[in-house]
C-alpha cells in the first residue's frame, strides 16, 4: 500500500517519495545481503519449511527474498507451496458472512500443507499465518523468527 497507492490515495506534497523508501523487512535484509552488508554468520536450524508467499507480497512485485535469504541457513530445507490465496485476504474471512467462502479459497492451500508435514509453514503476512494454522492446523512463523533463530535468539 504505502510502496506502491500512497501517492495516488493522498494529495500531499512529498508523497510520492514515502514509496521509494518503503521496504518488506526480507526484501531490506536481501538489499543488504546484495550490497555485502549482511552478517552471514549463522547458526544452523535444522527444519524442514514450507513458505506461502501473499497475494499483496506477490502484487508488489519484489519477488520472494524471504524464501532467498532463507536459503542461506545451513540447515533450512525450504520449499515453496503454490497453491494460491489462503482466503483470508485482510478481514474478508474473518467476517461471519465470508466465513465458509474463505475456508473454500484455502482449500488447496491448507490441503497441500497437511500433505506436506513439514515443521511449519512460513508467511510473511500475519493473517495468512493464522488463516493457515486455523485451515491446516499447522504451525506458522513470520520467515524473520526463522533468521533470529538463525542468529541465536529465540
Amino acid at each position: 500500500m504505502l510502496k506502491h497507492d500512497y501517492a495516488h490515495l493522498l494529495d500531499i506534497p512529498g508523497a510520492e517519495q514515502v514509496g521509494t523508501r518503503v521496504y518488506d523487512i526480507c526484501e531490506y535484509l536481501w538489499m543488504l545481503h546484495e550490497a555485502g552488508e549482511l552478517n552471514l554468520d549463522f547458526q544452523p536450524v535444522t527444519t524442514r519449511l514450507l513458505y506461502h508467499a501473499p497475494c499483496h507480497l506477490k502484487s508488489h512485485g519484489i519477488g520472494y527474498p524471504a524464501m532467498r535469504l532463507l536459503r542461506l541457513i545451513p540447515g533450512v530445507q525450504l520449499e515453496e507451496v503454490d497453491e494460491g490465496c489462503c482466503g483470508i485476504s485482510g478481514t474478508f474471512g474473518v467476517k461471519v458472512e465470508k466465513y465458509d467462502l474463505s475456508m473454500k479459497i484455502g482449500s488447496r492451500l491448507f490441503a497441500a500443507v497437511k500433505a506436506a508435514g513439514t515443521d511449519a509453514v512460513l508467511a510473511d503476512c500475519e493473517t495468512c499465518r493464522m488463516q493457515v494454522e486455523h485451515g491446516a492446523g499447522a504451525h506458522s512463523a513470520h520467515p524473520i523468527d526463522i533468521l533470529a533463530r538463525a542468529y541465536g535468539h529465540g
